[in-house]
């Protein structure tokens, strides 16, 4: 077991969370160390199709290491990114702030005036996130203007707000964000890759942004390094053991101690370790018999429509441009990947709604016998993304 030392603060993932910790906490002059499962990509390494699956999917155990993880569950699958910069690495850059209904539910209403105190914060996230209104509107966002306009609500239609730098289309531009302090940029070309993990250097993911500058302060990074232990110091602080990937077939375990640990690994990954360490008795056995309930997923339901017009292409645009408001608590994207994408028509099926998997088959079977020209005809085309876009759907109310 190698061991790195103490640090005053260990901050265990590089996703949005673990980011933002790390900065601010190497601007205040802590010693910060980040510990992140995933590895550190160059754009170049990035997949550009969703067929490179050993370089988008994360899926170790078969030797797969991309910024993708698809979790399938009993009622719900969970998409997360997974390397350095977590999250912001797979997903769409769009960053609405909430509305107002937001603040006045839940159990933190009435704790603060939230709206008024958290106004400050959201405009700093969104300076260094480099958010803007994304200025162009592809095929598949002008199909949900129409759609807008026919149901009464054109002025609940409108462009994304997005990390997203848009200078002129593919070139490189010295940092346009802090004043040169930052990495160079390159103006987005509207292939739908964001998803993806952008290999072109536009989506401001954070390792663009927080990470960036958070390293600079100080803080060092420890990338394919999954933490498995945390437990109380008896010397005070607490203890840490991780494995951290050397090659291959080559790993080592690695030791740190550290005064504070934010816990940054997202919903599964910081639960299932708390988890873990709750059924340790040598670890975190208090732990609260709460932990792991009341947890909320996006509420996101994700529909593939398909087109037969070959003059269409509903890839052309970044990954989701536009939304629809379609109630108080609920709305609507367009989302695509770029050219050549087409891995997910393999889980694309006519939507059968039913209360067991037994009646959606037999859905399923009824919706194909009625109209089998047409899901032959929307199964077979050429280019899956250049015919199809997914529509996202997602709610935030309860139930």
């Amino acid at each position: 077991m190698r061991r790195l030392g103490r640090y005053d603060v260990v901050v265990v993932g590089s996703g949005f969370g673990g980011a933002v910790s790390a900065l601010r906490l190497a601007e205040k002059g802590y010693r910060v160390l980040v510990l992140e499962k995933g590895r550190r990509f160059r754009p170049a390494e990035l997949p550009r199709s969703t067929w490179q699956i050993p370089r988008f999917f994360w899926l170790p155990e078969l030797g797969f290491r991309g910024p993708f993880h698809m979790r399938f569950l009993r009622h719900l699958t969970v998409v997360c990114g997974v390397g350095f910069g977590g999250g912001s690495l797979v997903y769409g850059a769009t960053l609405p702030r909430p509305k107002p209904a937001f603040f006045e539910h839940g159990s933190w209403v009435g704790l603060r005036p939230w709206r008024e105190q958290l106004a400050p914060h959201y405009a700093t996230a969104e300076r260094m996130l480099g958010v803007t209104t994304n200025r162009h509107l592809g095929p598949a966002d002008r199909v949900l203007e129409r759609v807008a306009h026919r149901l009464g609500r054109a002025h609940d239609f409108g462009p994304t707000r997005v990390g997203i730098y848009q200078g002129p289309a593919g070139e490189r531009h010295p940092d346009p964000y802090f004043g040169g302090e930052g990495p160079e940029r390159t103006g987005c070309i509207r292939c739908g890759g964001c998803f993806l993990g952008c290999p072109h250097g536009a989506k401001n993911s954070l390792d663009a942004n927080y990470l960036w500058f958070a390293e600079r302060r100080g803080a060092r990074m420890l990338t394919d390094t999954e933490v498995r232990v945390l437990r109380p110091d008896p010397r005070g602080g607490w203890q840490l053991e991780a494995r951290r990937r050397l090659g291959p077939v080559r790993a080592e375990t690695v030791a740190v101690r550290a005064d504070r640990v934010v816990l940054a690994g997202g919903v599964l990954g910081t639960t299932e370790l708390l988890l873990r360490m709750r059924a340790d008795r040598s670890a975190l056995p208090a732990l609260s018999p709460q932990l792991g309930r009341q947890v909320r997923t996006n509420s996101e339901a994700l529909i593939a429509i398909t087109s037969t017009r070959p003059e269409l292409d509903l890839s052309d645009g970044i990954a989701i441009g536009s939304e629809l408001r379609t109630g108080e608590a609920s709305h609507a994207e367009p989302c695509r990947y770029p050219h050549g994408s087409g891995l997910f028509r393999l889980l694309a099926a006519p939507h059968a709604p039913g209360e067991t998997l037994g009646a959606r088959l037999r859905e399923l079977a009824r919706r194909l016998l009625a109209r089998p020209a047409a899901y032959l005809r929307a199964a077979t085309v050429a280019d899956f993304t250049r015919s199809s876009v997914i529509l996202l759907y997602m709610e935030a109310s309860e139930g």
